[in-house]
């Protein structure tokens, strides 16, 4: 999967990242958004509904890696980014 591929170069790169995706156990992506949350990793790579609604004070960035597989994907993330 593509968030794990990106999780695992970063990684190997010196930042702590941890992939979060729906293939994961309940269990394993609640560890991983509340590791994430205490601040334990400094980027998840995420599928596309992880994006939607973080409220963290020290989120920077939020990086569309690829592309959404359709307009209507793309219409959801101008509305919602610039609301």
């Amino acid at each position: 999967m593509e968030c794990e591929r990106t999780a695992s170069y970063l990684s190997t790169s010196g930042v702590t990242a941890q992939a979060y995706h729906a293939g994961l156990e309940d269990q394993e992506r609640a560890d991983v958004q509340t590791r994430w949350a205490d601040d334990e990793y400094q980027v998840i790579c995420a599928t596309i509904a992880f994006g939607m609604g973080i409220d963290k004070p020290n989120v920077r960035f939020v990086i569309h890696l690829s592309m959404p597989k359709s307009i209507e994907v793309c219409f959801v993330f101008v509305d919602f980014e610039f609301d």
